[in-house]
């Protein structure tokens, strides 16, 4: 009996990802199920393997209530994503537009901005961190100095300190999301551009009107990347402070399962908010008259 062409697409496709969904189930999704009941015991690794004593809920209750250190991360990386996924954001689609334009070079500038994020993996950021090589030592001198909080008070002034002071950091981030927004660029037909013009609308209101809203599922897409990239860095405050504790004979495993898992509910909250925040608006439905 001949499979249907629809079975056979189906199975085609299937083959395909066969390997993925294997390397998933392995790597990822099986882990994931030792990591939750890892978390619900006190873990102690021994010469004749890893013994587990249940204890419920206690490691979880250790890490929010007695682990002054780890709620304190939680809160550094809390204000570091607020911080810095608007200032990556607002400058990959700065970039984007620009490496957009009809200029020479185009291809050039584009290799130069998306090299960070090939040449400075994780172990060379950190230690670029480590040395304090994130940042241009003159622009640092001018931090130092306090000129620009005096020159610009509140909260504008520490986004341009933090900025200038994070220079390597945010491009590095800032890599692929800019490919996104240019893909997504790219596009939008240039004949809606002419039309608005004809119609009398400015360079500003056609970014408004008709670039933003097109590029709305590409800046849903890079907050998404932007913030999993972020909470996974390998100078993160809370992931080091996890990697320590798991390493730690008083807390071990188990308790730093646990943290694990806090940090990836208050990650999924994160992503919630700032999804539902970049999320268009649904257009109210016409009535039928």
């Amino acid at each position: 009996m001949r499979l249907k062409r629809k079975t056979k697409e189906s199975l085609t496709g299937y083959s395909f990802i066969s390997l993925w969904i294997i390397g998933f189930l392995v790597f990822t999704l099986i882990p994931i199920g030792r990591t939750a009941f890892l978390s619900f015991n006190k873990v102690k690794v021994t010469t004749e393997g890893i013994k587990t004593t249940f204890v419920g809920i206690q490691n979880y209750k250790d890490a929010l209530l007695m682990d002054v250190q780890f709620v304190d991360t939680l809160i550094t990386y809390l204000g570091e994503i607020i911080v810095y996924v608007p200032i990556i954001l607002v400058f990959s689609l700065a970039m984007a537009m620009l490496l957009n334009m009809d200029i020479k070079f185009k291809g050039l500038f584009r290799t130069i901005f998306f090299l960070p994020v090939i040449i400075t993996s994780g172990p060379v950021i950190q230690k670029l961190i480590e040395k304090g090589a994130t940042s241009i030592p003159s622009i640092t001198k001018v931090v130092e100095s306090g000129i620009i909080t005096q020159a610009v008070p509140g909260v504008l002034g520490d986004i341009i300190t933090t900025i200038l002071s994070s220079l390597i950091v945010i491009l590095w981030f800032a890599g692929v999301p800019i490919i996104i927004f240019i893909a997504g660029l790219q596009k939008i037909d240039r004949a809606v551009y002419e039309a608005a013009s004809i119609d009398g609308a400015s360079k500003w209101e056609s970014f408004w009107k008709i670039t933003l809203p097109a590029l709305n599922p590409m800046v849903i897409l890079n907050v998404v990347y932007t913030i999993v990239t972020i909470s996974m860095f390998s100078v993160n405050g809370v992931i080091m402070h996890i990697q320590t504790k798991s390493f730690d004979d008083k807390w071990g495993l188990g308790y730093a399962s646990a943290m694990s898992w806090i940090y990836f509910a208050v990650l999924l909250v994160i992503l919630g908010i700032f999804v539902l925040l970049v999320k268009p608006k649904s257009s109210k439905k016409v009535e039928k008259i």
